[in-house]
């Protein structure tokens, strides 16, 4: 509740709050619509043809919802599902990506009226992942949960094995001086991405896709130079309870192509919020 504030400060939390409901009604109505678990058949088929014995990274148009553009680890661990019927698999995976969403913006609950506008505005994004059937959702909360334990470079690692943006956050551990999780979190990324060199690379899709949003189309120097800044920030600040809002910042800024699910990732900047371990005071580089 706003007390003691003047006109102009009222009007514009207003403004806000009907501008913030907009957006999520509109995000919300769109995930709605969407065919649901589209996104399943990528992580599906590339099981079926690990099983099978075909070519795991095949050809494909950049935009193809069963295009599959990850670790080779995460398509074995889905051929032990492709033995249960197809159906059965759909509706658990759309479960636990609900589950997920949800369980990845709860924590804003507790932060007031600021919290409440956040949820309102980043569940919506949440959810329409979760519709498509994609992992963003599971990635988003084990980030948010995982990142700021003493496990977090195995989190982090398997996240930047399905979606590579997530090692910025290794900005962080570096900017706080915790070389050995830095290290950790690189060594543990590539054992589980350079597998896939031992598979045929000649058909994976390094293609944008038609009409996607990205800075890189626009300039490859630009996206560099504002990836670049966004995952200094991280670093700079890592020491301070901006630390993480600014990783996730970075993760988005540093995407080649940006789908609008993705503004998800925003909220890994709770994960200060989230209970850790206790660990060695953190300074902030001079």
């Amino acid at each position: 509740m706003i007390v003691g504030r003047s006109p102009l400060v009222v009007a514009g939390v207003a403004v806000l709050a009907v501008l913030i409901g907009l957006v999520a009604w509109t995000e919300l109505s769109h995930a709605a619509s969407l065919a649901t678990g589209s996104d399943m058949d990528a992580y599906w088929n590339a099981a079926l043809r690990v099983r099978d014995g075909e070519q795991l990274y095949r050809p494909g148009i950049a935009t193809d919802s069963d295009l599959y553009r990850y670790a080779p680890w995460f398509a074995y661990a889905w051929v032990p599902l492709t033995f249960l019927p197809k159906e059965a698999v759909l509706f658990g995976w759309m479960a636990l990506c609900l589950g997920a969403t949800v369980a990845a913006v709860a924590p804003l609950l507790r932060h007031g009226p600021t919290g409440w506008a956040a949820l309102a505005f980043l569940l919506p994004f949440g959810l329409e992942g979760a519709a498509f059937g994609n992992v963003q959702p599971l990635l988003v909360l084990a980030l948010l949960w995982g990142a700021p334990r003493r496990s977090g470079p195995i989190w982090v690692a398997l996240a930047a094995s399905l979606k590579l943006v997530p090692i910025v956050l290794v900005a962080v551990y570096a900017g706080r001086r915790e070389w050995a999780r830095a290290a950790w979190t690189l060594a543990i990324t590539g054992a589980l991405v350079l597998p896939a060199l031992a598979f045929d690379l000649s058909g994976y899709s390094r293609d944008i896709g038609a009409g996607q949003l990205s800075l890189l189309t626009v300039s490859p120097l630009l996206f560099g130079a504002v990836a670049f800044v966004a995952v200094a920030a991280a670093y700079r600040w890592a020491g301070t309870r901006w630390a993480w809002l600014l990783a996730s910042l970075a993760m988005m800024l540093a995407l080649p192509r940006f789908l609008l699910y993705e503004i998800s990732f925003a909220t890994v900047g709770l994960a200060e919020d989230a209970p850790s371990e206790p660990m060695a005071a953190v300074s902030t580089p001079s």
